[in-house]
């Protein structure tokens, strides 16, 4: 358990890398997504192109904290679910 405590902390885990691509739906989707972000852009002079880009980090900031968030409070969930299991559930003894 220890091994994979550090393994985790020092960044040799990575969960979020082996998520996988995304589905076929969510690929569609985020094409969709750049598509029109293209268009509206080429639509834009340079100052409302500068704030769209603004937007588009700050939105890009927001969902890795809210992203970051959501990862801990599953783990934390499931180590409780663990703990729960091991103290009270006699046949995992």
């Amino acid at each position: 358990m220890d091994n994979l405590i550090n393994e985790l902390y020092y960044g040799n885990i990575r969960p979020v890398e082996q998520m996988g691509g995304l589905t076929p739906e969510a690929a569609a989707i985020m094409k969709r997504v750049h598509e029109n972000e293209d268009r509206l852009e080429a639509s834009l002079n340079e100052q409302e192109k500068e704030l769209l880009h603004t937007i588009q980090n700050d939105r890009l900031d927001a969902t890795c904290i809210i992203e970051e968030k959501r990862f801990r409070e599953a783990f934390c969930l499931g180590a409780r679910l663990m703990m729960e299991i091991m103290i009270k559930d006699d046949n995992c003894r």
